[in-house]
Protein backbone atom coordinates (compact mmCIF):
# COMPACT_ATOMS: atom_id res chain seq x y z
CA UNK A 1 0.00 0.00 0.00
CA UNK A 2 1.62 3.26 -0.91
CA UNK A 3 1.54 6.21 1.73
CA UNK A 4 0.00 9.37 0.55
CA UNK A 5 0.92 12.17 2.33
CA UNK A 6 -1.67 15.35 2.23
CA UNK A 7 -0.67 18.33 0.67
CA UNK A 8 -2.04 20.20 3.93
CA UNK A 9 0.36 18.46 6.21
CA UNK A 10 3.47 19.71 4.66
CA UNK A 11 3.69 23.57 6.87
CA UNK A 12 3.15 21.08 10.16
CA UNK A 13 5.80 18.58 8.96
CA UNK A 14 8.35 21.72 7.96
CA UNK A 15 7.51 23.10 11.70
CA UNK A 16 8.21 19.74 13.38
CA UNK A 17 11.71 19.04 11.24
CA UNK A 18 12.87 23.39 12.42
CA UNK A 19 11.69 22.37 15.84
CA UNK A 20 13.80 19.33 15.96
CA UNK A 21 16.62 20.85 14.65
CA UNK A 22 16.21 24.17 16.60
CA UNK A 23 16.37 22.19 19.87
CA UNK A 24 18.74 19.59 18.85
CA UNK A 25 21.37 22.42 18.03
CA UNK A 26 21.00 24.60 20.28
CA UNK A 27 23.43 24.81 23.27
CA UNK A 28 22.09 22.69 26.42
CA UNK A 29 21.40 24.49 29.11
CA UNK A 30 22.88 23.72 32.57
CA UNK A 31 20.74 21.49 34.93
CA UNK A 32 21.37 22.90 38.70
CA UNK A 33 18.87 19.67 39.72
CA UNK A 34 20.12 18.93 43.60
CA UNK A 35 20.60 15.32 42.97
CA UNK A 36 23.78 14.36 45.16
CA UNK A 37 23.91 11.13 43.56
CA UNK A 38 27.28 9.20 43.57
CA UNK A 39 27.76 9.01 39.43
CA UNK A 40 26.01 11.91 38.46
CA UNK A 41 27.74 14.95 36.67
CA UNK A 42 25.71 17.57 37.01
CA UNK A 43 26.73 20.66 39.04
CA UNK A 44 25.15 19.21 42.28
CA UNK A 45 25.83 15.61 41.51
CA UNK A 46 28.36 14.03 43.81
CA UNK A 47 30.63 12.23 41.06
CA UNK A 48 33.66 14.22 41.54
CA UNK A 49 33.36 13.70 45.73
CA UNK A 50 33.11 10.10 45.20
CA UNK A 51 36.35 10.03 42.74
CA UNK A 52 37.92 11.98 45.79
CA UNK A 53 37.59 9.82 48.09
CA UNK A 54 38.27 6.48 45.71
CA UNK A 55 41.26 8.45 45.17
CA UNK A 56 42.70 10.46 47.85
CA UNK A 57 40.55 10.62 50.91
CA UNK A 58 39.94 6.83 51.82
CA UNK A 59 41.91 5.28 48.64
CA UNK A 60 42.83 2.07 50.49
CA UNK A 61 39.34 1.09 51.65
CA UNK A 62 36.07 -0.54 50.13
CA UNK A 63 33.21 1.87 49.14
CA UNK A 64 29.74 0.12 50.02
CA UNK A 65 26.78 1.90 48.65
CA UNK A 66 23.39 1.92 50.40
CA UNK A 67 20.01 2.09 48.70
CA UNK A 68 18.16 0.92 51.85
CA UNK A 69 16.91 2.64 54.95
CA UNK A 70 19.37 3.01 57.80
CA UNK A 71 16.61 0.76 59.80
CA UNK A 72 17.99 -2.07 57.07
CA UNK A 73 21.54 -1.55 58.04
CA UNK A 74 23.66 -4.90 59.28
CA UNK A 75 24.59 -4.46 63.22
CA UNK A 76 28.46 -4.16 63.60
CA UNK A 77 29.71 -7.30 65.12
CA UNK A 78 33.36 -6.07 65.60
CA UNK A 79 35.55 -3.31 65.92
CA UNK A 80 37.24 -4.77 62.52
CA UNK A 81 33.73 -3.95 60.73
CA UNK A 82 33.37 -0.22 61.85
CA UNK A 83 32.79 2.04 58.95
CA UNK A 84 32.19 5.89 58.07
CA UNK A 85 28.51 6.21 57.17
CA UNK A 86 28.23 9.13 54.48
CA UNK A 87 25.13 10.81 54.21
CA UNK A 88 24.60 13.98 51.54
CA UNK A 89 21.37 15.07 50.70
CA UNK A 90 19.22 18.42 50.98
CA UNK A 91 16.84 16.82 53.16
CA UNK A 92 17.52 14.05 55.49
CA UNK A 93 14.20 12.92 56.69
CA UNK A 94 14.62 9.64 58.84
CA UNK A 95 12.20 8.07 61.01
CA UNK A 96 12.25 7.54 64.36
CA UNK A 97 13.48 4.09 63.98
CA UNK A 98 15.84 4.46 61.49
CA UNK A 99 17.17 7.47 63.69
CA UNK A 100 17.69 4.95 66.61
CA UNK A 101 19.59 2.46 64.08
CA UNK A 102 21.96 5.34 63.27
CA UNK A 103 22.89 6.39 67.30
CA UNK A 104 23.00 2.74 67.97
CA UNK A 105 25.73 2.14 64.69
CA UNK A 106 27.58 5.22 66.36
CA UNK A 107 27.47 3.97 69.94
CA UNK A 108 29.31 0.93 68.27
CA UNK A 109 32.68 2.72 67.16
CA UNK A 110 31.06 3.75 63.93
CA UNK A 111 31.48 7.26 62.13
CA UNK A 112 28.37 9.08 60.86
CA UNK A 113 29.33 12.45 58.64
CA UNK A 114 25.42 13.88 57.43
CA UNK A 115 25.54 16.85 55.10
CA UNK A 116 21.94 18.26 54.93
CA UNK A 117 20.27 21.68 54.61
CA UNK A 118 17.36 20.00 56.07
CA UNK A 119 16.74 17.42 58.69
CA UNK A 120 13.61 15.59 60.22
CA UNK A 121 12.28 16.58 63.71
CA UNK A 122 13.50 13.00 65.35
CA UNK A 123 17.22 13.54 64.21
CA UNK A 124 17.36 17.28 65.40
CA UNK A 125 15.83 16.23 68.56
CA UNK A 126 18.21 13.24 68.65
CA UNK A 127 21.20 15.97 68.13
CA UNK A 128 19.30 18.21 70.35
CA UNK A 129 19.78 21.45 67.94
CA UNK A 130 17.55 23.13 65.63
CA UNK A 131 18.56 25.13 62.15
CA UNK A 132 17.49 28.78 61.55
CA UNK A 133 17.36 29.77 57.77
CA UNK A 134 19.18 33.08 57.61
CA UNK A 135 16.67 35.37 55.74
CA UNK A 136 17.82 38.80 56.46
CA UNK A 137 17.45 42.03 54.35
CA UNK A 138 21.36 41.69 54.86
CA UNK A 139 21.77 38.48 53.26
CA UNK A 140 19.72 38.91 50.58
CA UNK A 141 21.75 40.53 48.20
CA UNK A 142 24.90 37.76 49.07
CA UNK A 143 25.91 35.84 46.43
CA UNK A 144 29.08 34.28 48.15
CA UNK A 145 29.74 32.51 51.80
CA UNK A 146 32.49 32.04 53.06
CA UNK A 147 33.15 29.14 55.28
CA UNK A 148 36.14 28.12 58.06
CA UNK A 149 37.05 25.56 60.25
CA UNK A 150 37.35 26.07 64.17
CA UNK A 151 40.92 23.61 64.41
CA UNK A 152 43.39 26.26 62.98
CA UNK A 153 45.35 22.95 62.42
CA UNK A 154 43.10 21.69 59.74
CA UNK A 155 42.42 25.55 58.37
CA UNK A 156 45.76 27.12 58.32
CA UNK A 157 43.88 30.13 58.69
CA UNK A 158 42.16 29.55 54.92
CA UNK A 159 38.44 30.52 53.87
CA UNK A 160 36.32 29.07 51.69
CA UNK A 161 34.14 30.65 49.62
CA UNK A 162 31.20 29.51 48.19
CA UNK A 163 29.61 31.72 45.21
CA UNK A 164 26.06 30.91 44.30
CA UNK A 165 26.28 27.02 45.67
CA UNK A 166 25.13 27.60 49.19
CA UNK A 167 22.55 26.97 51.53
CA UNK A 168 21.29 30.18 53.39
CA UNK A 169 21.12 28.19 56.60
CA UNK A 170 22.38 27.89 60.14
CA UNK A 171 22.53 25.95 63.38
CA UNK A 172 20.73 27.65 66.43
CA UNK A 173 19.90 26.45 69.92
CA UNK A 174 22.05 24.00 70.27
CA UNK A 175 23.51 22.13 73.53
CA UNK A 176 26.67 23.73 73.96
CA UNK A 177 27.93 21.26 76.72
CA UNK A 178 26.97 18.16 74.22
CA UNK A 179 28.42 19.50 71.05
CA UNK A 180 31.69 20.96 69.66
CA UNK A 181 31.83 23.45 67.28
CA UNK A 182 33.96 22.33 64.24
CA UNK A 183 33.11 25.64 61.23
CA UNK A 184 31.48 28.25 61.16
CA UNK A 185 30.87 31.19 58.30
CA UNK A 186 32.26 34.99 58.59
CA UNK A 187 29.26 36.18 60.43
CA UNK A 188 30.11 33.66 62.76
CA UNK A 189 27.18 31.35 62.08
CA UNK A 190 27.72 27.87 63.03
CA UNK A 191 27.52 25.48 59.64
CA UNK A 192 29.58 22.08 61.43
CA UNK A 193 29.53 20.06 64.58
CA UNK A 194 30.09 17.28 66.49
CA UNK A 195 28.55 15.51 68.70
CA UNK A 196 29.81 11.94 71.02
CA UNK A 197 27.26 9.16 71.26
CA UNK A 198 29.30 6.19 73.06
CA UNK A 199 32.23 5.31 71.31
CA UNK A 200 31.37 7.04 67.83
CA UNK A 201 30.59 10.54 66.84
CA UNK A 202 28.07 11.96 64.59
CA UNK A 203 29.52 15.05 62.62
CA UNK A 204 26.43 17.53 60.78
CA UNK A 205 27.59 19.91 58.50
CA UNK A 206 24.21 22.13 56.99
CA UNK A 207 25.84 23.02 53.67
CA UNK A 208 25.66 20.08 51.61
CA UNK A 209 26.17 21.86 48.18
CA UNK A 210 29.73 22.07 49.64
CA UNK A 211 30.54 18.68 48.80
CA UNK A 212 28.47 18.89 45.14
CA UNK A 213 31.12 18.56 41.76
CA UNK A 214 30.45 22.55 41.05
CA UNK A 215 32.03 22.99 44.90
CA UNK A 216 34.80 20.54 44.15
CA UNK A 217 35.71 22.27 40.84
CA UNK A 218 35.58 26.43 42.46
CA UNK A 219 38.85 28.10 43.68
CA UNK A 220 40.36 26.30 46.71
CA UNK A 221 36.95 24.39 48.31
CA UNK A 222 38.28 20.14 47.60
CA UNK A 223 40.46 21.51 50.67
CA UNK A 224 37.54 22.00 52.72
CA UNK A 225 35.81 19.00 51.80
CA UNK A 226 39.18 17.37 52.76
CA UNK A 227 39.30 19.30 55.99
CA UNK A 228 35.96 18.16 56.82
CA UNK A 229 36.18 14.47 56.03
CA UNK A 230 39.93 14.75 58.31
CA UNK A 231 37.41 14.27 61.54
CA UNK A 232 37.15 10.74 60.33
CA UNK A 233 39.43 8.04 60.66
CA UNK A 234 40.34 5.63 57.97
CA UNK A 235 38.01 3.46 57.52
CA UNK A 236 35.65 1.87 55.22
CA UNK A 237 33.16 3.59 53.56
CA UNK A 238 29.44 3.40 53.54
CA UNK A 239 27.49 5.85 50.79
CA UNK A 240 24.02 6.26 51.28
CA UNK A 241 22.33 6.46 47.90
CA UNK A 242 18.64 6.05 49.31
CA UNK A 243 17.83 9.92 51.11
CA UNK A 244 18.27 11.67 47.86
CA UNK A 245 16.10 13.58 46.58
CA UNK A 246 15.48 11.94 43.29
CA UNK A 247 14.81 8.65 44.90
CA UNK A 248 10.96 9.41 44.92
CA UNK A 249 11.52 9.58 41.11
CA UNK A 250 13.44 5.97 40.67
CA UNK A 251 10.05 4.83 42.40
CA UNK A 252 7.57 6.79 39.97
CA UNK A 253 6.29 5.69 36.11
CA UNK A 254 8.23 5.50 33.32
CA UNK A 255 6.56 8.75 31.67
CA UNK A 256 7.42 10.81 34.70
CA UNK A 257 11.08 9.91 33.74
CA UNK A 258 10.38 10.74 30.50
CA UNK A 259 9.06 14.21 31.15
CA UNK A 260 12.04 14.65 33.68
CA UNK A 261 14.76 14.81 30.80
CA UNK A 262 14.62 17.41 28.09
CA UNK A 263 15.68 15.25 25.30
CA UNK A 264 13.16 12.85 26.06
CA UNK A 265 10.74 15.13 26.69
CA UNK A 266 11.01 16.49 23.02
CA UNK A 267 10.89 13.30 21.22
CA UNK A 268 8.02 12.01 23.37
CA UNK A 269 5.94 15.15 22.19
CA UNK A 270 7.50 14.60 18.53
CA UNK A 271 6.37 11.23 18.29
CA UNK A 272 2.95 12.15 20.29
CA UNK A 273 2.28 14.70 17.80
CA UNK A 274 3.10 12.81 14.73
CA UNK A 275 0.91 10.01 15.61
CA UNK A 276 -1.69 12.74 16.40
CA UNK A 277 -1.40 13.88 12.39
CA UNK A 278 -1.11 10.27 11.24
CA UNK A 279 -4.68 9.82 12.51
CA UNK A 280 -6.50 12.83 11.30
CA UNK A 281 -5.06 12.66 7.77
CA UNK A 282 -4.71 8.48 7.19
CA UNK A 283 -7.35 7.69 9.20
CA UNK A 284 -9.18 6.63 5.89
CA UNK A 285 -8.95 3.31 4.44
CA UNK A 286 -6.77 3.16 1.72
CA UNK A 287 -7.53 0.04 0.38
CA UNK A 288 -11.10 -1.79 -1.39
CA UNK A 289 -13.73 -2.84 1.27
CA UNK A 290 -13.75 -5.99 2.91
CA UNK A 291 -16.52 -8.22 1.67
CA UNK A 292 -19.12 -9.76 4.04
CA UNK A 293 -18.68 -12.93 5.15
CA UNK A 294 -21.91 -15.02 6.32
CA UNK A 295 -21.37 -17.13 9.53
CA UNK A 296 -22.24 -21.15 8.98
CA UNK A 297 -25.71 -22.22 9.36
CA UNK A 298 -26.08 -23.80 13.17
CA UNK A 299 -28.11 -26.86 12.20
CA UNK A 300 -28.54 -28.18 15.66
CA UNK A 301 -31.46 -27.30 16.33
CA UNK A 302 -33.01 -28.35 13.11
CA UNK A 303 -31.37 -32.03 13.59
CA UNK A 304 -33.54 -32.11 17.46
CA UNK A 305 -36.82 -30.84 15.96
CA UNK A 306 -36.20 -33.65 13.11
CA UNK A 307 -35.50 -36.11 15.73
CA UNK A 308 -38.21 -35.71 18.24
CA UNK A 309 -40.91 -35.58 15.49
CA UNK A 310 -39.24 -38.84 14.03
CA UNK A 311 -40.33 -40.59 17.93
CA UNK A 312 -43.26 -38.77 17.94
CA UNK A 313 -44.32 -39.99 15.08
CA UNK A 314 -43.40 -43.49 16.20
CA UNK A 315 -44.84 -43.18 19.06
CA UNK A 316 -42.38 -45.75 20.41
CA UNK A 317 -42.95 -44.81 24.49
CA UNK A 318 -41.34 -47.56 25.85
CA UNK A 319 -38.35 -46.69 23.92
CA UNK A 320 -37.79 -43.31 24.75
CA UNK A 321 -38.54 -44.38 28.54
CA UNK A 322 -35.72 -46.61 28.12
CA UNK A 323 -33.28 -44.37 26.98
CA UNK A 324 -34.42 -41.62 29.38
CA UNK A 325 -33.64 -44.05 32.67
CA UNK A 326 -30.44 -45.05 31.15
CA UNK A 327 -29.02 -41.64 30.87
CA UNK A 328 -30.76 -40.47 34.09
CA UNK A 329 -28.24 -43.94 35.60
CA UNK A 330 -25.12 -42.26 34.14
CA UNK A 331 -26.02 -38.84 35.45
CA UNK A 332 -26.11 -40.56 39.39
CA UNK A 333 -22.92 -42.19 38.51
CA UNK A 334 -20.72 -39.55 37.41
CA UNK A 335 -22.44 -37.53 39.81
CA UNK A 336 -22.76 -39.32 43.11
CA UNK A 337 -20.37 -42.08 41.73
CA UNK A 338 -23.18 -44.92 42.91
CA UNK A 339 -25.44 -46.87 40.77
CA UNK A 340 -29.02 -46.62 41.26
CA UNK A 341 -29.88 -49.48 42.29
CA UNK A 342 -32.54 -50.79 45.27
CA UNK A 343 -29.61 -51.71 47.90
CA UNK A 344 -27.90 -48.16 47.40
CA UNK A 345 -30.91 -46.20 47.73
CA UNK A 346 -30.56 -45.02 51.08
CA UNK A 347 -27.08 -44.12 50.45
CA UNK A 348 -28.24 -41.67 47.23
CA UNK A 349 -30.78 -40.25 49.27
CA UNK A 350 -28.32 -38.95 51.55
CA UNK A 351 -25.67 -37.82 49.48
CA UNK A 352 -28.62 -36.34 47.25
CA UNK A 353 -30.93 -34.74 50.10
CA UNK A 354 -33.70 -36.50 48.04
CA UNK A 355 -36.18 -37.94 50.07
CA UNK A 356 -35.80 -41.78 49.77
CA UNK A 357 -39.66 -42.06 49.34
CA UNK A 358 -39.13 -40.84 46.02
CA UNK A 359 -36.36 -42.29 45.12
CA UNK A 360 -37.87 -45.84 45.57
CA UNK A 361 -40.97 -45.06 43.97
CA UNK A 362 -38.87 -44.10 40.60
CA UNK A 363 -37.26 -47.24 40.90
CA UNK A 364 -40.27 -49.64 41.19
CA UNK A 365 -41.62 -47.63 38.19
CA UNK A 366 -38.62 -48.27 36.29
CA UNK A 367 -38.44 -51.96 36.90
CA UNK A 368 -42.39 -52.38 36.20
CA UNK A 369 -41.81 -50.73 32.74
CA UNK A 370 -39.18 -52.90 31.92
CA UNK A 371 -41.40 -55.53 31.98
CA UNK A 372 -43.60 -53.76 29.81
CA UNK A 373 -43.87 -54.92 26.18
CA UNK A 374 -45.69 -51.45 25.49
CA UNK A 375 -46.38 -47.93 27.41
CA UNK A 376 -48.68 -45.53 27.23
CA UNK A 377 -48.43 -41.80 26.75
CA UNK A 378 -49.33 -40.58 30.10
CA UNK A 379 -47.21 -43.67 31.83
CA UNK A 380 -44.21 -41.74 29.94
CA UNK A 381 -45.35 -38.39 30.78
CA UNK A 382 -45.33 -39.53 35.33
CA UNK A 383 -42.10 -40.87 34.63
CA UNK A 384 -40.63 -38.07 32.60
CA UNK A 385 -41.76 -35.79 35.84
CA UNK A 386 -40.44 -38.18 38.90
CA UNK A 387 -36.72 -37.63 36.80
CA UNK A 388 -37.36 -34.12 36.31
CA UNK A 389 -37.95 -33.69 39.77
CA UNK A 390 -35.03 -35.14 41.19
CA UNK A 391 -32.79 -33.17 38.51
CA UNK A 392 -34.13 -29.97 39.41
CA UNK A 393 -33.96 -30.99 43.40
CA UNK A 394 -30.71 -32.97 43.98
CA UNK A 395 -28.01 -31.38 45.29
Amino acid sequence: MKLIIPKSTYPFIVILILLFLVELFSPTPIDWTQNFNSDDKRPFGSYLLMDLIKTDLFSNHEIEFKSIPVFNYPESSSSDSLKNYIFITNNLEMQKWDVDKLIKLAEDGNQIFIAASSISFPLADTLDLSLTPNVFFSNLGKTVRIQKFENQNISLNKTYKYEKAFDVVSIKNFNKDSLIVLGRDTDKNIQFIKKQFGKGNIFYCCQPLAFTNYNVVTLNNADYIAGAFSYLPNRPIVWDEYYKPTRALRHSSPLKYLLTYPPLKLGFYLLFFCLIFLLLFQGKRQQRIVPLIQPLRNTSLEFIRTLGSLYYTKKNHKDIADKKFKYFKEFIRSRYHIEFKKENIKELSSRSSLPEKTLRMLFDQSKSIETLTHLTQEGLEDFHSKIEYIYKNCK
